[in-house]
């Protein structure tokens, strides 16, 4: 396999940090389920939407939802790196 096709599909596999932002930023817990969080993004979905109609902790619901963000372009980044890792170790094992 040529080395254009190897990046092509490492490319494929990585993810966007910003768009992680942007769904994050649109649905609470959104860009860590884009990062691969399923999990964690619907926890944190539930904890922005049952904080959000609660009046006394309706402040929680804006710090959840900062972390949320923060987590899913983290969770971004370190999938990325995974990937970059993943795909150093195979071309030093067939070299």
């Amino acid at each position: 396999m040529s080395d254009a096709i190897a990046t092509a599909r490492l490319q494929n596999k990585m993810k966007n940090p910003i768009v992680a932002l942007i769904l994050g930023f649109i649905i609470p817990g959104a860009g860590q389920m884009y990062a691969g969080s399923v999990m964690w993004g619907v926890i944190n979905l539930i904890l922005c939407i049952v904080f959000a109609i609660t009046v006394i902790a309706s402040p929680l619901a804006f710090v959840v939802w900062l972390v949320s963000l923060v987590l899913g372009y983290k969770g971004t980044k370190a999938h990325n790196d995974k990937m970059l890792n993943e795909a150093e170790s195979e071309s030093d094992q067939s070299a």
